[in-house]
């Protein structure tokens, strides 16, 4: 098992073992934080991207992520068949996500999935509707 599968891992079991109201502080004590953590998750969802389903389309999906310290910005960029992450707000996306932090790590990791985030308010967008869909169709991220 690679470091980042085991990581993984352990965000699973915080994810199954530890109230959603305390999860935030759980990740915030692991070694490096939730920077680590969230990091960890956006490295994930780029090495899951499926350029075949992207089809050469390209798009910006930022992520707002509330947390106690305030808010985390990551964006995903997908074009040309790749697709990065970057830490910060991005100049131009096609549509914004936000999202609590424990609501972010368990769909990071597989147990919240994306459409019933959305449809109980758990995640709200703002820019592009068709870009919302996207991170489902373009990327192959196993919910377990």
């Amino acid at each position: 098992m690679t470091t980042q599968q085991q990581d993984v891992t352990d965000l699973i079991e915080l994810v199954e073992s530890v109230p959603a109201r305390e999860l935030e502080a759980a990740v915030a004590a692991r070694p490096g934080g939730l920077d680590a953590a969230l990091t960890l998750l956006f490295d994930l969802l780029v090495s899951e991207f499926n350029p075949e389903k992207a089809g050469g389309e390209k798009g910006t999906f930022q992520f707002d992520i509330a947390c106690d310290a305030g808010r985390k910005l990551y964006s995903v960029h997908v074009e040309d068949g790749t697709c990065t992450s970057s830490r910060g707000l991005h100049e131009a996306p096609d549509i914004t996500i936000g999202i609590k932090l424990p609501d972010m790590i368990a769909m990071g990791v597989g147990k919240l999935p994306g459409a019933k985030a959305f449809l109980t308010g758990k995640l709200k967008l703002s820019g592009s509707p068709l870009m919302g869909t996207k991170l489902g169709e373009w990327f192959d991220h196993p919910e377990v």
